[in-house]
């Protein structure tokens, strides 16, 4: 009921769900992910051939939807979603985390999405993945600064769009994330 009455009042304000124009991709697809951080090459290297658990989890308010993508089987969005219990148990499982946010008060909406657009600032995306490390398992940022992350449409319960971000350290590449998304989606109740 509660997510019926937060997509009607997107409607009704005529933002939230919108689409670009152009088609959505087919498929979960992580093309490639890559980091220097400790923790993700403590499980290194991972599979990416095959993505079983996948979903996004739109906060309450409309304003920042994640979307995640998992090699893992049988996790539902709100487990994938979860940065404090980390559903993970085999060492060679991940979720890869797409976070797209408008700031404070606006809704998402199909666009592209920046990592320089800045924390808090509409249109702005940052990425982590989540690994099976230590006892309770681990979130790793990858530090995106640059590329960009696009929303190519938006329904009434799912999600589809492409990413291709990264970092680097002068020259040297740090992190890196790109693929593409076509997932249902479901709204938190926070």
């Amino acid at each position: 009921m509660k997510r019926v009455l937060v997509i009607a009042a997107m409607f009704v304000l005529g933002v939230g769900l919108l689409a670009t124009g152009e088609e959505c991709p087919r498929e979960n697809f992580i093309e490639k992910m890559n980091t220097t951080m400790k923790s993700f090459h403590e499980v290194a290297p991972l599979d990416f051939s095959t993505i079983h658990s996948s979903g996004a989890l739109l906060k309450k308010d409309g304003s920042k939807i994640s979307v995640c993508l998992s090699n893992g089987a049988g996790f539902t969005i709100q487990q994938l979603a979860n940065n404090f219990v980390i559903p993970l148990k085999n060492k060679k499982e991940f979720i890869a985390q797409i976070v797209f946010s408008m700031g404070r008060g606006k809704q998402i909406i199909a666009g592209e999405y920046s990592p320089q657009a800045g924390y808090g600032k509409p249109f702005w995306v940052f990425a982590d993945v989540k690994v099976a490390v230590g006892e309770k398992g681990a979130v790793v940022s990858l530090g995106i600064r640059e590329g960009t992350a696009r929303i190519v449409k938006m329904t009434e319960d799912r999600i589809c769009g492409t990413f291709d971000l990264r970092s680097k350290a002068g020259s040297a590449l740090k992190s890196e994330i790109k693929g593409t998304f076509n997932v249902p989606y479901a709204v938190s109740k926070w």
